[in-house]
């Protein structure tokens, strides 16, 4: 990322480029209680709502940095730009798919990646960036649903199983198949919030969240899953196991 002083022309002044804007360094630093990006100003591109993407300098056209490794150029049509996104989605392990004639969408690892990039072909720019959220449209490659509705219903409310200690249920088991964290939950809020058993780099009770384990990458990047095969055991028995080198 390039800021640059509020006195010094940017290569993207004399650019045509819709919802070009300028972060404020000195509002910044003023808010962050910093003093390096005073009389500084950042170049980003707005797309309403709320959306700002990071503009960058390029060696033929301005880049658009769209996520994680997800960097491309602003010029170009949405076919030639697709063969740039297909590369950095094969080597970071990112998805990327056509939607129509004017439309890339992409997937990163986390929840909060995924975007549909569009096109104006005529003009050969990008026109519209947009955030779709995971509730929204999943990641192509999670068929299986982290927590359907059969594995919801199977977990009583949160603070039910209090009074059970260690020999509640965990009727659910979710595992990174690239590392060997494990998670078994007794207790569900309905939303986003489990409690129960995490086998890590400890074997503790605790709270977690569905929002942290969509989250979750593990050494080779891949997701959080849900054990389509795990026989449902008390929290004691789990305990053992895992502190016995097993597996729950």
């Amino acid at each position: 990322m390039t800021w640059y002083p509020k006195e010094q022309p940017t290569p993207f002044d004399n650019q045509p480029i819709p919802g070009l804007q300028f972060l404020d360094g000195d509002m910044l630093a003023a808010f962050l209680g910093t003093d390096w990006v005073k009389g500084q100003k950042y170049p980003i591109v707005h797309y309403p709502p709320n959306l700002d993407i990071d503009l960058w300098e390029g060696s033929r056209t301005p880049i658009y940095h769209i996520f994680g490794e997800m960097d491309l150029p602003y010029r170009g049509t949405r076919d030639e730009i697709f063969v740039i996104a297909s590369r950095i989605a094969e080597a970071c392990g990112y998805l990327v798919k056509k939607i129509g004639t004017d439309t890339i969408d992409t997937w990163g690892h986390d929840t909060d990646e995924h975007f549909q990039i569009v096109f104006d072909n005529e003009t050969k720019v990008i026109s519209d960036v947009r955030q779709i959220s995971e509730t929204q449209e999943p990641r192509p490659d999670r068929l299986v649903p982290l927590l359907d509705e059969e594995s919801r219903a199977k977990l009583p409310p949160l603070y039910s199983n209090e009074e059970l200690g260690m020999q509640a249920i965990a009727p659910v088991k979710f595992f990174t198949p690239d590392s060997g964290w494990t998670w078994y939950p007794t207790e569900f809020d309905g939303k986003d919030l489990f409690f129960g058993l995490v086998a890590g780099l400890e074997v503790e009770l605790g709270y977690f969240s569905l929002t942290e384990l969509l989250s979750i990458r593990g050494s080779l990047g891949l997701p959080v899953e849900r054990d389509l095969y795990y026989a449902p055991k008390t929290l004691e028995e789990l305990q053992r196991i895992h502190q016995q080198g097993g597996i729950g």
